[in-house]
C-alpha cells in the first residue's frame, strides 16, 4: 500500500485498509509538536499495533515525529550530525506493526516482561525475546518529503507547522 499527503499542526489523517479479512487504519495522531504514526483495527483506537512492535521501545522512537528532532539541541539552527545536535531519526520512519489484536496481546506481555525485567529469572526473559520474534509483522515506512518547522526560538523545542509525507505499508 502507498498513499500520499499532507498534514498540518493538530490535524489527523486516517487511511483505512484490509489484509487477510482484518480491517486497518493508518493514522498521522497528533503528539506533542508533532504526530505519532499509529496502526490499528478502527474499532479499538486504545491499541496501537506500532507501538507494540517498534524499536527501541525506551527513548527515541522513529514512530513519533516531533519538529525538535529537525532541530539542533538549542533550537537555533537545523539539526546535523555532531557535537550540540539531537540523535533523532530524520526524514525517513521505519517501523513494524503486528497484524491482528492476538499479536498486540502477545507482544504486550512479552513486552511487560522485557522491558521491566527486575526480579524474572534468565529463562522468562529469554522466552518473551523468543515470543516477541515470533509475533507476526508487517513493515512500513513514512518518508517526509517536505517540512514547515514552527517555534524557531532558541532554548525553545519547535514544532510541525506543516508536512508532507509519502507512506509504504509492505504486507505479507
Amino acid at each position: 500500500m502507498d498513499l500520499a499527503g499532507e498534514v498540518h499542526r493538530g490535524d489527523t489523517i486516517v487511511h483505512p485498509f484490509e489484509h487477510d479479512g482484518h480491517k486497518f487504519e493508518f493514522r498521522l495522531v497528533p503528539a506533542g509538536h508533532g504526530w505519532s504514526i499509529w496502526i490499528g483495527d478502527p474499532m479499538n483506537r486504545d491499541r496501537n499495533h506500532v507501538v507494540a512492535a517498534t524499536p527501541p521501545y525506551r527513548g527515541i522512537n522513529p514512530a513519533v515525529i516531533q519538529g525538535w528532532h529537525f532541530r539542533n539541541a538549542d533550537n537555533s539552527g537545523p539539526n546535523k550530525p555532531g557535537e550540540g545536535n539531537v540523535n533523532a531519526p530524520g526524514e525517513t520512519r521505519k517501523f513494524a506493526f503486528v497484524l491482528d489484536g492476538t499479536g498486540y496481546q502477545a507482544a504486550r506481555e512479552a513486552l511487560e516482561i522485557l522491558l521491566w525485567p527486575e526480579e524474572r529469572d534468565k529463562e522468562e526473559i529469554q522466552a518473551a525475546e523468543e515470543h516477541l520474534k515470533a509475533v507476526p509483522k508487517a513493515w512500513g515506512a513514512v518518508e517526509i518529503e517536505a517540512l514547515e518547522l514552527g517555534n524557531l526560538i532558541q532554548g525553545e523545542q519547535a514544532w510541525i507547522d506543516r508536512m508532507a509525507f509519502r507512506v509504504r505499508i509492505d504486507l505479507p
